[in-house]
């Protein structure tokens, strides 16, 4: 099994590819796609797509997941933390692949398997993992170790 997740923070789309299992994710890649979160929607739709595309061609067989934020408090916010998911949806939809959406609380101990906190699982259970990586590309990483299951 293979999972690509996604998160989104202001002017960065947050990946990382994860392979294994739910017991056992091992850590492929993770990074970061920098874009201008002050763009105009057509712009940002634009490089959205693109940014996906390559993404997803890049790990063809992996599953595909991203975390989608319920903090948006204006639409600008909207506008970059959840328009772009749907461009995600809509490239998936194009190349006939399916993606999953999970929020915060869906990374439970429950459906991962782990103790303790949910980053810091991601420091214990995530193998070949890098020394030191951030928030943002572990809500990625928790995102790909969702489908690692399915």
């Amino acid at each position: 099994m293979a999972g690509l997740g996604f998160n989104i923070s202001k002017g960065a789309i947050w990946f990382c590819a994860l392979e294994g299992s739910v017991n056992y994710p091992t850590y492929a890649e993770h990074g970061r796609q920098r874009f201008n979160p002050d763009q105009s929607r057509p712009d940002l739709a634009n490089y959205c797509k693109q940014t996906f595309g390559e993404l997803i061609d890049r790990f063809p067989s992996f599953k595909i997941a991203y975390r989608l934020t319920l903090n948006a408090k204006s639409a600008d916010q909207v506008a970059y933390h959840c328009f772009p998911f749907g461009i995600l949806n809509l490239v998936a939809h194009e190349r006939g692949l399916q993606v999953k959406e999970y929020t915060t609380p869906s990374f439970s101990k429950k459906a991962l398997g782990y103790t303790g906190d949910k980053l810091d699982a991601c420091d214990t259970h995530i193998g070949g993992r890098p020394a030191k990586w951030d928030r943002d590309a572990k809500l990625a990483a928790l995102s790909a170790w969702m489908v690692l299951g399915d």
